[in-house]
């Protein structure tokens, strides 16, 4: 006999635990680690309607053994892991948890767009090796410039765009956004953006942040004609996937001096290679796809997801569905 509502996340993962630590009483909630053998799994899943899955694909043996599976809630804002389209021709929702991340991932990208500009890893090796600022302010690209006042352009203006655009207002910026989908005039006004074609975004602005989900659409949004179009100081920054941009793309604007520097937390292989030439420019910062780990996050989308689970096992329609834009 199973359970309505499945955490389907490994035992050795901190999150599990804080999953149950999070649980509401009264919710029929079972954990099931994807590593159990099917003959071990399947008799748990075999009640389960709503499915939680903490950063995992879910694989087509274990949809067999829920027939009754009505929605499958993601922890993530990506969902690029999970056969959308499939699923839903099956009658399964499926559900993400941008709202969640949103912050956590925000403050990440402004973190970026400063730790180039600040020359933080350069600052801080000076710092630890004696040489002070010397690491900092030596080379070729030994400035350091402010954030405030640049011109940004927000490629993506979702949950995660919008508080990026709303962080940045104490920075004073000029802030550009492009996406598929225009603001209100009234969101304009309150977020201080406008909306941009896309090749003027690239022209225009001093930082480019990309926000967008990883589909077939967007996969290598962001390649060699992009990067030329960015002006030889731009900075690019890249907190969503790694694959909307293409990496060689990348690495050749940045040797060419085609755009100033990068800061990423996504790379197109991960974890990505120790011999990354990206790892060793001194133009570019790269962290280990960590924008969306805050603790007060992982809380923020375990509670989102049991209410969201409450909904659809009282016989609602769940809230967040993926939106598509293939």
């Amino acid at each position: 006999m199973g359970n309505r509502v499945i955490y389907w996340g490994s035992e050795d993962d901190p999150r599990t635990e804080r999953a149950r630590q999070l649980a509401p009483g009264g919710l029929d909630l079972g954990y099931v680690d994807p590593t159990l053998a099917p003959s071990q799994r399947d008799g748990l899943l075999s009640d389960c309607e709503f499915l939680i899955v903490a950063g995992l694909s879910i694989d087509s043996e274990a949809l067999r053994a829920m027939p009754g599976l009505k929605a499958i809630q993601i922890m993530s804002a990506g969902f690029d892991l999970i056969d959308v389209a499939g699923l839903r021709e099956m009658g399964i929702e499926v559900c993400n948890n941008s709202a969640a991340i949103a912050n956590a991932v925000a403050e990440h990208a402004i973190m970026l767009m400063l730790a180039v500009y600040k020359r933080v890893r350069q600052g801080i090796e000076g710092a630890g090796d004696g040489s002070w600022q010397a690491k900092a302010k030596s080379g070729p690209r030994g400035r350091i410039f402010e954030l405030t006042g640049k011109t940004v352009g927000i490629v993506g203006m979702g949950h995660i765009g919008s508080l990026v655009a709303r962080r940045l207002q104490g920075f004073e910026t000029v802030t550009l956004y492009h996406d598929v989908r225009a603001l209100s005039l009234e969101a304009e006004e309150d977020l201080k953006a406008r909306r941009a074609d896309f090749d003027e975004l690239l022209e225009q602005s001093d930082v480019v942040t990309v926000h967008m989900p990883l589909n077939s659409a967007t996969r290598g949004m962001f390649g060699a004609r992009e990067f030329r179009l960015m002006q030889p100081h731009a900075v690019f920054i890249n907190t969503c996937r790694g694959p909307v941009h293409d990496e060689e793309a990348l690495i050749a604007a940045l040797e060419n001096g085609e755009i100033w520097g990068a800061g990423l937390d996504v790379t197109e292989l991960e974890p990505t290679p120790t011999d990354n030439r990206l790892l060793q420019m001194e133009n570019v910062v790269v962290t280990p796809h960590l924008a969306g780990s805050s603790q007060e996050r992982v809380d923020r989308a375990l509670d989102f997801a049991y209410d969201n689970a409450k909904r659809v096992l009282s016989g609602y329609k769940p809230l967040s569905p993926v939106v598509i834009q293939d």
